[in-house]
């Protein structure tokens, strides 16, 4: 019995050892310079590749496709993976009890796996931890989010809103997952930030399920490594913990015998530890340019006045009933409650402004605003053969209740409308 039990625990660590191999992998290469183009988008279509074909020829699938980062985490393919690299990681493991049935290489594996984990999971949560603090994940409320009801939300655009309306609460959510993975990232503090990266990824994993946000199982992989990484200290935590019992954690060691160990290991853990982290909170600073763009026009145009030149009557589906002006966007929306986007080329002095339908079109429109003296705005654009001629009240974000209602310590009486 004890034979079977040893030999079924050795199974299911070799087993998870080379389950976070496959998935994890081909980190840290993507982050490396022309990692990803040199080889990573090459082993990440080899493994798509090999869930097609677990899609097609074990379950029965199709139509099954690979597309590379199109927001979502839980598309069928990422299903799919789970059994595909659960199948690879059995055969790994039924190869290495045969080769390697009479060698000590079998335990140094597991442990391997975990330090593999612990920085994957590390570098990922100060990756998530730094866009916490700029314009990328959780945006503060557009002026578009601002213009739709709860009823037209999705529950991920509920969510996102949520977020990204305290500054003060994003902070918190960054601190805390930066602080999780840099404790991930050292040896002696591993345990304290095993600890702390279940919290954190148990708090994103309820989220994503509790809203629908397609990172489900990315998530779930976070918080299970984290949960495998704190195992070991298992025991020592509940003597701790739970029967008040003096413990004592044993940290990870690595026999660093010849210059060659000493070498790839600090090189490794410079590369691990410093260069990626920073790269990678370099790169959110520098993606800031492509994510903000300055408008001076910004704003939600109430129309109170509408039409196009040379035409009565007109119709729902014709007639204007709100411009939106954020960013590089213009969107219109109708009486019909129907949206046209447009997207902003150019912006000139005097409120002239040039916008384009779709990227292949070679001549911009020209739309021009101009402030009159009673506060209202004229919008003046010519689209395909129509001449638009608008009257409208300027809406800017601070005109918004949600926005304008800030942080009361004192509250005589509850505001929750």
């Amino acid at each position: 019995m004890n034979r079977i039990l040893n030999n079924l625990k050795t199974f299911s660590k070799l087993f998870m050892a080379m389950y976070i191999f496959i998935y994890c992998f081909p980190f840290p290469i993507n982050y490396m310079p022309y990692g990803y183009q040199l080889l990573g988008k090459y082993i990440n279509n080899f493994k798509a590749k090999l869930n097609i074909l677990t899609a097609e020829y074990l379950l029965g699938y199709k139509s099954v496709s690979y597309q590379e980062m199109n927001g979502s985490g839980d598309t069928t393919l990422d299903y799919v993976a789970l059994l595909s690299y659960s199948l690879v990681a059995v055969i790994i493991v039924l190869v290495f009890r045969l080769v390697f049935r009479k060698f000590d290489l079998i335990d140094k594996v597991y442990p391997a796996a975990l330090v593999y984990a612990r920085y994957f999971v590390g570098i990922t949560l100060v990756s998530y931890g730094v866009i916490k603090f700029l314009h990328g994940q959780f945006p503060s409320p557009s002026l578009m989010a601002l213009e739709t009801t709860y009823g037209e939300s999705s529950p991920m655009g509920l969510a996102w809103r949520f977020f990204g309306y305290s500054s003060l609460y994003k902070g918190f959510m960054g601190v805390s997952e930066i602080l999780a993975g840099m404790l991930l990232l050292f040896r002696r503090t591993v345990l304290l930030g095993a600890l702390l990266s279940i919290a954190v990824c148990t708090n994103i994993f309820i989220v994503n399920l509790s809203f629908d946000v397609p990172v489900k199982l990315f998530s779930g992989h976070l918080l299970m490594f984290s949960i495998l990484i704190a195992l070991p200290y298992f025991k020592s935590l509940i003597s701790f913990f739970i029967l008040h019992q003096p413990t004592q954690i044993h940290s990870i060691t690595y026999p660093l015998v010849s210059k060659w160990d000493k070498i790839g290991y600090y090189g490794a853990k410079t590369i691990l530890v410093a260069l990626i982290p920073m790269s990678l909170a370099y790169g959110h600073i520098a993606s800031q340019s492509f994510r903000t763009y300055l408008n001076e026009w910004e704003g939600v145009y109430e129309v109170t006045h509408f039409e196009i030149a040379g035409k009565e009557n007109l119709s729902a589906t014709a007639h204007w009933e709100k411009v939106i002006i954020q960013g590089q966007t213009i969107m219109t929306i109708n009486r019909a409650k129907t949206k046209n986007y447009y997207t902003i080329e150019q912006i000139w002095n005097e409120g002239e402004i040039n916008f384009i339908s779709s990227s292949d079109q070679e001549d911009p429109y020209q739309l021009f605003v101009t402030e009159l003296e009673d506060g209202t705005y004229s919008l003046t654009t010519t689209i395909g053969n129509n001449q638009y001629h608008v009257k409208a009240k300027r809406k800017i974000k601070a005109d918004y209740l949600l926005m304008n209602r800030g942080f009361r310590f004192v509250n005589e009486l509850p505001f929750n409308r």
